[in-house]
């Protein structure tokens, strides 16, 4: 009978170490573990922290920090220092800065007596002298541990067999075969790389690769078969057939001068970008020509047609994404829908530059289009005979799109400025994010559709408001909202527009506070986001009807504590206040 209960005690702890898996919020897992008092008893047997977010060492210091002051539960300590003692993915960055996490820093090269074995991963990023490094690369080519190394300088010392990812920073030393270690997978060379590589010199296993201001021709053989994604940088040389790995699943393609000859692009590809900038092409790739289409009109093409007809022959072509920029642009020209490939799932076309008009038909098959800097009829693309359904639409453009019925959108955004007084939203759309300002806002009203008291007709659940200028516009949000983002909307200046009904609060300015308002507008809102700044936010989550859970992610800091509802008003003004300062 007690070997029948062992087993079901360590099933139900496999259970809920599977379940705790997925989550990664720390503040969720201890949650969890609340639940029921067998499982708080228990948490010691399957609770293990996430701890990708917490800083395990102090700048200048290599010793795991012993107590963490804004971890004020004692019951829970012993799991957070076992979480950080069996934590082996850990981040060693030497230099000036560091990036959000880290788990040892060091403000110079010298500092670093030992690589520990829990380090996988190893950021450089001051550029120092080869000799202050000598004793730093020595140190890293015995490490057994370390998978990623990000701006190495010399390979004068060898790097460890370990390594699977190496980026170049200043970078500039002859490049022979066996110099880069065969465990790599990903590799970046930076601008500075002024050597050429040989056929054989590139690491068989090799599955990503950057040149960026390669100035020599690749040769056949350069690039090896395994490799997956290739981006290419400014190269001036023409690129010859078979010379692309034939299994080859992603190409980025920035500044390319030449026409892409018949074969150049592998038929394997599922991911294309193209930057192409038409003042630097060859002057007999900048005029091409092209019909429109059904209604045979001649026109120019913004792109050369054999980068048009390369592309519509990749049938295995999943995502699409080409920028195209030109200064003093003054004829009007066309990027042809036609030569989109049949299977294209995700199509994204930035236009740095006037008079670029879309033609032809959008295939079925995408699910994902960004538009951006083009001219279009949506009915034109979107032919009415077609039926269309998007996952994501995001267009820019100075008026709200009417969006016919044949295309049914999960997600709208919207950039531009909208010039109309009455903005009516397209209707049968969950998701709205509006980019936008619209100016001499007090003068237009929105209109969400429904029908002003069930809103049965407006599926619409999450919208980011635009940034309003000169007041506020009349609206009236449908009660079908559950979170709003206000965008760059002051708080106080839009507290009136917000449903009770709303579950989810998003905002990133306040000031005047109104103690008289806020503690009213929050006590139906069951989640309040504050961004400020680029990762700092602070969340109130309603557990109840008595308690509230806040959370800061604030610089290098994570804390949170558990609000009583009396409480939570003072509290909320006076954070308010400080992330004001």
């Amino acid at each position: 009978m007690n070997n029948q209960t062992d087993k079901i005690v360590n099933l139900s702890h496999l259970i809920l170490n599977k379940i705790i898996s997925y989550i990664d919020d720390n503040i969720d897992i201890i949650c969890f573990s609340l639940v029921c008092k067998r499982w708080y008893n228990d948490r010691d047997k399957y609770l293990v922290f996430n701890t990708d977010n917490i800083n395990l060492f102090t700048p200048k210091n290599t010793d795991i920090i012993q107590y963490h002051k804004h971890f004020k539960l004692p019951s829970y300590y012993n799991i957070l220092l076992k979480s950080i003692q069996s934590k082996t993915n850990c981040a060693l960055y030497v230099g000036d800065y560091h990036f959000k996490n880290y788990d040892y820093f060091y403000d110079h090269v010298e500092m670093v007596i030992s690589i520990p074995s829990n380090v996988s991963e190893i950021y450089i990023t001051t550029n120092y002298s080869k000799d202050k490094l000598g004793k730093f690369y020595r140190l890293l080519s015995e490490s057994q541990s370390v998978t990623k190394l990000n701006g190495c300088s010399t390979l004068k010392y060898g790097l460890p067999n370990s390594l699977q990812t190496l980026s170049f920073r200043n970078f500039n030393e002859p490049l022979v075969k066996g110099s880069l270690p065969n465990s790599l997978e990903v590799l970046d060379f930076d601008s500075n790389l002024r050597q050429e590589i040989l056929p054989g010199v590139l690491p068989g296993r090799l599955l990503k690769l950057s040149l960026e201001y390669y100035q020599y021709e690749i040769q056949p053989g350069v690039l090896p078969d395994s490799l997956l994604s290739f981006t290419l940088d400014h190269h001036q040389h023409e690129i010859q057939p078979n010379i692309l790995p034939a299994g080859l699943l992603s190409f980025f393609l920035d500044d390319y001068q030449h026409e892409i000859l018949p074969y150049v692009l592998p038929s394997s590809l599922k991911l294309l970008s193209l930057k192409c900038y038409r003042d630097t092409l060859k002057e007999d790739l900048r005029y091409v020509y092209a019909t429109t289409g059904d209604d045979n009109v001649i026109m120019k093409s913004c792109l050369p047609l054999s980068w048009l007809q390369s592309i519509s022959s990749l049938s295995n072509l999943q995502s699409l994404d080409i920028y195209f920029s030109i200064s003093n642009q003054e004829d009007t020209t066309m990027f042809n829908l036609n030569y989109l490939p049949p299977n294209l799932e995700s199509l994204e076309i930035t236009i740095n530059a006037p008079g670029i008009i879309l033609c032809g038909t959008t295939p079925l098959s995408l699910k994902r289009i960004q538009l951006n800097g083009c001219q279009f009829k949506i009915d034109e693309i979107f032919p009415e005979t077609l039926q269309y359904h998007l996952e994501i639409f995001d267009y820019e453009n100075d008026s709200i799109l009417p969006i016919p019925s044949n295309i049914k959108i999960d997600t709208l955004f919207i950039s531009g400025e909208p010039s109309e007084s009455t903005i009516t939203l397209p209707s049968g759309i969950s998701t709205i994010f509006f980019f936008s300002e619209l100016s001499s806002s007090g003068e237009k009203m929105i209109d969400f559709g429904g029908d002003g008291v069930t809103d049965q007709t407006c599926p619409l659940k999450e919208l980011r408001f635009p940034a309003f200028k000169d007041g506020y516009p009349k609206v009236k949000l449908p009660k079908t909202i559950e979170h709003l983002d206000i965008g760059d909307n002051n708080l106080n200046d839009i507290l009136h527009l917000i449903p009770s009904t709303l579950n989810t609060l998003v905002f990133s300015k306040l000031s005047n506070i109104d103690i008289t308002i806020i503690p009213s507008t929050i006590k139906s809102i069951t989640n309040i986001i504050r961004k400020f700044g680029l990762f700092n936010k602070q969340t109130i989550r309603k557990l109840d009807d008595n308690y509230y859970l806040i959370t800061d992610d604030y610089e290098y800091e994570h804390s949170f504590k558990v609000v009583f509802r009396n409480a939570i008003d003072k509290y909320f003004i006076s954070n308010m206040r400080n992330f004001n300062k």
